[in-house]
């Protein structure tokens, strides 16, 4: 396959607390378009993959958990980031790794309400949505079918040099800036019969509950873990009714009966 990075990509651990605050500093002002934020959790590491600076940063958890028991001003900071930052983090699938934050830290990842813009994506659930020929969405693709169907990045590569081997490191995160770029601008485009604000406004709906559900809420459908999405067509079918019908009542009253314009123009993007 082709590499779709010319970058080598370095793999660096953050002491805790010492090396925090550069790391935080170097969050400020990172692009969202395209998307900078790739993670991964373990039950011992978070990883972030800051795409443009072809780095990967790893994280002890149990240190991190002990800085913030210690009030550490940098740790509170990224636990602050990852809960409420706007800057969008990527994940395959956030679930269990909301759950793993979420016990051991007390960081609590959430999206707000489907009409705001969410600042975590999962490529999962955007696969999910993409999907021309499957009206039931009842399955969830895994991580390794999304790279086999849509990613050109040679991983080996990229790593090639750093002495990264063997050292734990899930690296098919590498692969997650070119999933999110394909499925991203799918979505958006809505072209082909496939993606659009409908899909948009689907998936943030899904992440905010698969979030949820992942710090102890329930929702039905909806598990921490499973290959089941939590769609079906009959819900899809009436959640697409409903959408309809309020978009033609907003057309018939001016933009009285939502606002108009504005109201759509929240699920231009992710």
């Amino acid at each position: 396959m082709a590499c779709a990075t010319s970058s080598i990509i370095s793999v660096k651990y953050i002491s805790i607390p010492d090396a925090l605050s550069a790391f935080m500093q170097s969050l400020v002002g990172l692009s969202n378009n395209p998307a900078s934020l790739y993670l991964s959790v373990s039950s011992q590491s978070l990883v972030v993959y800051v795409a443009t600076a072809s780095t990967i940063n790893v994280f002890n958890l149990s240190r991190l958990r002990s800085a913030l028991d210690q009030n550490d001003n940098s740790a509170v900071a990224l636990k602050s980031f990852l809960e409420t930052g706007t800057t969008i983090k990527v994940f395959f699938d956030a679930r269990m790794p909301a759950k793993i934050l979420f016990d051991v830290c007390a960081i609590k990842l959430a999206n707000k309400i489907c009409t705001e813009r969410a600042f975590i994506h999962e490529i999962q659930l955007m696969e999910l949505a993409l999907r021309r020929s499957d009206n039931n969405r009842e399955w969830l693709a895994g991580f390794d079918k999304c790279i086999e169907n849509d990613s050109d990045l040679d991983v080996d590569a990229a790593m090639l040099g750093n002495g990264s081997s063997g050292i734990g490191i899930d690296e098919r995160i590498l692969h997650l800036p070119v999933l999110w770029k394909k499925y991203h601008g799918q979505l958006i485009s809505g072209r082909f019969g496939v993606g659009g604000s409908f899909w948009i406004m689907m998936i943030r709906e899904a992440t905010q509950k698969r979030l949820e559900v992942s710090h102890g809420e329930e929702h039905r459908g909806y598990l921490v873990n499973g290959a089941r999405s939590g769609w079906y067509r009959e819900s899809i079918e009436e959640v697409s009714e409903s959408w309809n019908d309020d978009l033609m009542m907003d057309i018939s009253t001016d933009g009285e009966f939502l606002g108009g314009a504005e109201h759509w123009a929240q699920f231009n993007v992710l």
